[in-house]
């Protein structure tokens, strides 16, 4: 009789690796199909190539978009600047899509800025500045009628909001000669005494305001604006500022008392449609750059969801009111913003993963078992054979006995299918000695 000797269980575990292993292929082939099918809804990665419009060449808007782009260089960002004239050019590269991001000066938006553009955040306070000829007594703004006055370039963020400030203490083109030019070009004119007048819209360090307040109260006089109140409660992107005392130079007393000041809010704004994943680094760099604060302003003042004039973006209020998300605190901006997008896949993936995993058990059971019930089909047509030809029972035993030697030989099973192969095994017995007692 052929040995019966079962198979080791070295074999039996080779043999239920085997079978997981093929039914894993094809339950990672069904999820990579799925993945791919999935994939193909995921939105577009975060662009590396950024367009910032700024302002003047030199200009405080060009220098602190040179450090932005410094600091998004480390996150792979490349961020590209474009000079213009000024906050109302701003807005229009990033209508016209010259531009993706926009430094912008409070009060120049134009009114349809919502259907174009989205509010990042304010980012500091750019005082207004103006400078008179020191003989002359002027108290108010409205007594700068009939003057020469540096209202500041077409398109710039301080021509605007001098023309606003004019009109509403009654002073248009018919009642004072308007001066074009940047602050640099109205310094000159101030200080060669060809403008009576000047207003500029710019940081207390940047050059022209340092050549200025040399001159202040000798050949010219700072504005000390009275009715700040006033402008600051009728003119939301007007912030009161308070210039104390020497604080631009202790050593010389600049300036020489305290004066009361209005400043526009610089913030930062950017296309509607820009990438939600960049919104967070953007905020991150004016964290940098500006929240240590300044002479004007406490730390940790800016940058602030506040005095903006375009609607803020969803993904800068999220940030505001819940800080980095866990992805970008823990991984680089690549890694994190390539997981964020896929946890679209999240969903789906779940979806078809929960009745994979159910199914895989009974699955692989039934693969461990077929192996062993398909003999029984054999088996089963040998004794159909032998009811129907009894003279045949040496080749039946024979054929019994060749499946016996490839049940032995092919047929490996995990230890927990044993009962079943051994099962098997008796009914091969069975059938053998039934045949064999048969005459």
């Amino acid at each position: 009789m052929p040995s019966t000797q079962p198979p080791k269980s070295t074999s039996n575990e080779q043999s239920g690796v085997r079978e997981g292993l093929k039914l894993g292929v094809v339950l990672l082939s069904l999820i990579v199909i799925g993945f791919v099918v999935a994939y193909q809804y995921v939105g577009a990665p975060p662009p590396r190539d950024l367009v910032l419009a700024t302002g003047v060449d030199g200009g405080g808007y060009q220098a602190f978009g040179a450090r932005y782009a410094e600091i998004l260089e480390r996150s792979g960002v490349k961020l590209r600047l474009l000079s213009t004239a000024g906050s109302v050019e701003n807005f229009e590269a990033v209508r016209s899509g010259k531009a993706d991001i926009a430094l912008a000066q409070g009060g120049t938006a134009p009114d349809d800025v919502a259907d174009f553009a989205k509010g990042i955040a304010s980012v500091f306070l750019e005082p207004l500045w103006i400078f008179h000829r020191a003989e002359l007594e002027i108290v108010r703004i409205s007594d700068l009628k009939n003057l020469r006055l540096c209202i500041g370039d077409l398109g710039s963020g301080t021509r605007a909001v001098a023309l606003d400030l004019l009109q509403a203490n009654g002073i248009t083109s018919g009642d004072a000669t308007l001066l074009g030019g940047s602050a640099s070009e109205a310094a000159d004119a101030l200080l060669a005494g060809e403008a009576d007048a000047g207003f500029l819209v710019a940081a207390p360090t940047s050059d022209a305001i340092g050549r200025l307040m040399v001159e202040e109260g000798s050949r010219l006089r700072i504005l000390d604006v009275d009715r700040h109140l006033a402008y600051v409660r009728t003119r939301p992107y007007l912030e009161q500022v308070v210039l104390a005392e020497g604080v631009l130079d202790l050593e010389r007393n600049l300036p020489q008392r305290e004066v009361d000041l209005i400043a526009p809010t610089a913030f930062l704004l950017a296309r509607a449609d820009l990438h939600p994943a960049l919104v967070p680094l953007f905020i991150e760099a004016a964290e940098e750059v500006h929240g240590g604060g300044d002479i004007l302003v406490a730390p940790e003042t800016f940058p602030s969801p506040l005095s903006l004039d375009a609607p803020l973006a969803t993904a800068a209020e999220h940030y505001f009111r819940n800080g980095p998300s866990f992805l970008y605190r823990v991984f680089p901006f690549a890694v994190a913003a390539t997981l964020d997008r896929l946890k679209i896949l999240l969903l789906p993936l779940l979806t078809l993963l929960f009745p994979l995993f159910r199914v895989a058990p009974p699955l692989y059971r039934w693969r461990i078992r077929r192996t062993i019930y398909r003999w029984y089909k054999i088996l089963d047509r040998i004794e159909v054979r032998f009811e129907r030809a009894n003279g045949e029972r040496d080749a039946c035993l024979a054929e019994i006995d060749r499946i016996e030697r490839e049940v032995i030989e092919r047929v490996d099973v995990p230890a927990s299918h044993m009962e079943e192969l051994q099962n098997l095994r008796m009914h091969l017995e069975r059938v053998r000695e039934r045949i064999s007692r048969s005459s």
